[in-house]
């Protein structure tokens, strides 16, 4: 009798200590593989598309979805790099014609501070331009080692992004290739009946797709407005720093403020004290809340949940996974609706009479 328990106990013993060291293997690139799973997912319709009129052609078909892929995720580092390329080109030429001087500027704009301000900074030793450019050398002198390891983290984090997207892009194929027949085996294990499969599956896809191409429209409409109160407060590139803008909106806590925030630095660093003022109050009630508006409505529209609920799943999600949070927070709100809601309804047995 014990020998047939012991027996019958050791195959889900041994299944369970492999997923276990699968899953302590494949640990470090749980990042790479959820969002080759959300490529995959957004791209699978090229896939299908190419097979309906090339049937049987699986490994050809995987590489034009790949390769709308590959171009979705590079294109913008491209546009990064051609914009960083534009606007540090424009600032050499701005220095070496004299155009802009950071040093006049600085001066002028402590000129023409009132009294009850240059007073504090008199009295901290800021009275006076010779004294702050010796007090910010000083500093610079003293933060070059610093600033040299922040430069080689800065390095390090550009090759790990590359490594990273080397990885997406390669599971991607096989994702493509064979993803749909891996679910299908996965399927079979799973202890959950056939509906709440099909309710699951159909959930993730949905909250996937509708995350991914909201967060886009977010980015892409804050990007928009960014460009416009630019423009209007007469910033040079606005084109390109709005560009920029919409890169930076898909990146969390920080976000469009990587872009707005220097900019309105530099408009009263300038004397421009006015339009920095403007460009503050915009960045923080108009561009900033273009996210907060707009992401519930997207996602909310298909994943049949209220604002509130992809709000806050957004913003916790966020807090605890960082950038994944983006997806994961309203993806496991979108799950739990769902199965809990199946629960719910589900038909209650009638209960025996009593005699």
């Amino acid at each position: 009798m014990t020998t047939n328990w012991v027996r019958s106990m050791a195959l889900p013993a041994v299944a369970v200590g492999l997923a276990v060291l699968c899953l302590r293997v494949f640990l470090p690139f749980l990042d790479e593989i959820l969002w080759s799973i959300v490529g995959t997912l957004l791209f699978l319709p090229v896939k299908r598309w190419y097979l309906r009129r090339h049937p049987g052609q699986e490994n050809r078909a995987a590489l034009i979805a790949l390769a709308a892929m590959s171009v979705t995720l590079m294109l913008p580092m491209a546009l990064l790099i051609v914009v960083a390329i534009d606007q540090v080109t424009a600032l050499t030429q701005s220095l070496t014609s004299g155009r802009f001087n950071p040093a006049a500027s600085l001066e002028t704009t402590v000129a023409h501070l009132p009294e009850s301000i240059r007073g504090p900074l008199a009295r901290a030793g800021l009275g006076d331009f010779e004294t702050i450019q010796s007090k910010l050398v000083a500093a610079l002198g003293r933060g070059i080692p610093g600033f040299a390891n922040q430069a080689l983290a800065l390095g390090g984090g550009v090759l790990n992004l590359l490594l990273s997207l080397t990885v997406i892009l390669y599971l991607g194929f096989f994702f493509l290739r064979d993803g749909e027949k891996i679910a299908r085996r996965f399927a079979v294990l799973a202890p959950i009946d056939a509906g709440y499969q099909a309710l699951i599956g159909s959930t993730f896809v949905t909250v996937v797709r509708a995350t991914v191409k909201g967060g886009i429209l977010v980015a892409l409409a804050q990007g928009a407005v960014g460009a416009v109160v630019l423009a209007l407060l007469g910033v040079q590139s606005w084109l390109l720093l709005g560009i920029v803008m919409a890169v930076a909106a898909l990146l969390p806590a920080v976000g469009t403020g990587l872009v707005w925030v220097p900019v309105s630095l530099y408009l009263f660093a300038t004397g421009q004290a006015v339009q920095g003022v403007i460009l503050v109050l915009c960045g923080l009630f108009v561009i900033g809340m273009v996210d907060n508006i707009l992401r519930p409505m997207l996602i909310g529209s298909e994943t049949k949940m209220p604002d509130f609920i992809v709000l806050l799943s957004t913003l916790g999600g966020v807090e605890a996974f960082g950038f994944d949070g983006l997806l994961i927070g309203p993806l496991v709100a979108a799950l739990g609706q769902a199965v809990f809601t199946r629960i719910l309804d589900r038909p209650k047995q009638a209960e025996p009479a009593i005699p």
